[in-house]
This record gives structure tokens, C-alpha cells and sequence, in this order.
């Protein structure tokens, strides 16, 4: 007579999806993984060839690259396996800075006024506006080495505080950056 054992597993489904994130100028980024159980079996996880047995997982990324976590739950001789994947990229390049005053008085110091950008711009679809205080445009650049020389209609404008909007595309990618803010100018 010949007897069969069957056996029954029974694991939670493990449920994970795909994740994407950003690292910028040598930042870190800590998560945390667990996954829902009832108490029964073993969480065995394993991130890039590492292995790691705890309940839940605390991965710090600090390069860019595709990450596979593995998690293998196991219950005696029973076990499911999901495999998640996290990318991890370097943020873009995109360096830029703008100044909060100018002083065009005709010194050698302070003359123009604009963005300053050092990498990561798209040329294309570059905007850069100046306002007066009405709203009323009165500088308007599609150049990243355009400045504004605090004049309008050739007339030197009030010393005073004035806005600017800033639009550019990523080098790249299909980013925009839209900034705004606003300049006081000094005679």
C-alpha cells in the first residue's frame, strides 16, 4: 500500500511593484521594506547578492544602478519568491543660480542682471522675463547669456524690486524647470 503526503503551503502573497528614485550631489536614501505576513515562516531578502534575514529590510542607496531585492518567504519546506527592482539615478546636472540684487551704476561690478548657468540647460524653450511692479514685462530673453541692464525702452528703470520668471527645458530629458523670484535693483 502506498501513501502520498501532500503538502499544503500556505504563504501571504507577496505584492510589489517596480520603484524609481533620484540621488542628487552625493545624497543617500534609506527605505525600508516589509511585507504583510501572519507571523508564519521566514523572511529571507537579498538585495544585489546580499543577504539579509530580518522581518522587514533597511537598504540605504548611495550610487546609481538597478537594484534587485529579492524577498523569499519560507515555511519549512514551503517558500514564494518575489523579486522587486529599484532604479536609482543620478539627478540631473542642472546647476543654476539667480541673484537676489544688481547694482547697475556704471562701476565694473553688478552691471546685468540674469541666470546663472553653469550645465544642464536646454536652450530650447528658454525664457527668461523681468517685471515691474505693475506686471508689466519690460525684459525678455530666450538666450541663457542674455541679462537684463536694469533699462527699459532705453531708459534706466527706479531703483527698486522688480520679478522674474525663469523657463527652461532639462538637457536630456523631458524635465522643465519653471522658476520665479524677484531682484533688487541698486543704483
Amino acid at each position: 500500500m502506498k501513501f502520498f503526503i501532500f503538502l499544503l503551503c500556505i504563504i501571504p502573497c507577496l505584492v510589489f511593484s517596480q520603484q524609481t528614485f533620484e540621488l542628487c550631489d552625493g545624497e543617500t536614501k534609506t527605505v525600508t521594506y516589509f511585507a504583510e505576513s501572519n507571523n508564519v515562516g521566514t523572511n529571507v531578502w537579498t538585495v544585489n547578492n546580499m543577504t539579509f534575514i530580518t522581518e522587514e529590510l533597511t537598504y540605504t542607496f548611495d550610487q546609481s544602478g538597478t537594484y534587485n531585492i529579492v524577498l523569499r518567504r519560507e515555511n519549512g519546506p514551503c517558500y514564494q519568491e518575489q523579486t522587486y527592482q529599484v532604479i536609482v539615478v543620478d539627478c540631473p546636472g542642472i546647476i543654476y543660480w539667480v541673484p537676489n540684487t544688481f547694482t547697475p551704476d556704471g562701476n565694473e561690478f553688478n552691471q546685468l542682471f540674469g541666470p546663472v548657468i553653469t550645465e544642464g540647460v536646454d536652450i530650447n524653450g528658454f525664457i527668461f522675463m523681468i517685471f515691474n511692479r505693475w506686471g508689466e514685462l519690460i525684459f525678455e530673453s530666450q538666450n541663457p547669456e542674455g541679462k537684463w541692464d536694469g533699462t527699459f525702452k532705453g531708459k534706466k528703470v527706479q531703483d527698486g524690486v522688480y520679478s522674474w520668471k525663469l523657463i527652461f527645458n532639462i538637457f536630456g530629458n523631458d524635465g522643465k524647470i519653471i522658476d520665479s523670484g524677484h531682484v533688487t535693483l541698486i543704483r
